[in-house]
């Protein structure tokens, strides 16, 4: 999530390896290189191995329950480092809002709540689909009654064709 209408690609990833590893290692490279992967490699080297339980390169994804929390908690608790960073990358579960239904829940906190916006982008590798790209704005208040924020975030789908079998649609996003 990024605010003052910077978009952000919240997705979310973890690593096989420490914390304090994957900080050195990002801090050892040269200014100017940026964890900034495109939608295709998002899909395809984080999503798609993530949930097909592979290790995952070095990474600044982290792994948290999203809609439990607040743009502004996030970004509270998961400090950026400003010379190199201007974007936060998040894996999560999606909840149900309805227990026999398809529509996911996008409550964040007790404060507000994730609208989708636009239509969805389709994210090939030539012209195979790989999966979705779906934008939100974070909202404040109540749904109906919410405020509008600057608060943006991107919501990655594996297509259908790539999701392992076995895996849960829990699994999946």
């Amino acid at each position: 999530m990024e605010q003052n209408q910077n978009k952000n690609k919240g997705v979310a990833a973890d690593c096989n390896t420490s914390s304090d590893d994957v900080e050195r290692y990002f801090n050892s490279l040269p200014i100017g290189y940026r964890f900034a992967p495109s939608d295709d490699e998002l899909i395809r080297y984080y999503v798609l191995r993530k949930i097909s339980n592979e290790p995952l390169p070095p990474n600044r994804i982290h792994v948290v329950d999203l809609y439990n929390y607040s743009p502004q908690q996030l970004a509270e608790t998961y400090k950026l480092n400003r010379e190199r960073e201007s974007q936060w990358y998040f894996f999560t579960s999606r909840e149900k809002k309805y227990p026999n239904g398809s529509r996911p829940k996008r409550n964040a906190g007790e404060l507000g709540y994730w609208k989708a916006t636009g239509t969805d982008k389709a994210i090939l590798d030539g012209k195979k689909p790989l999966g979705f790209r779906k934008s939100l704005d974070y909202y404040e208040g109540r749904q109906r009654d919410g405020t509008k924020t600057n608060w943006k975030m991107h919501e990655y789908l594996l297509h259908r064709s790539l999701v392992p079998s076995g895996a849960t649609a829990r699994g999946m996003q």
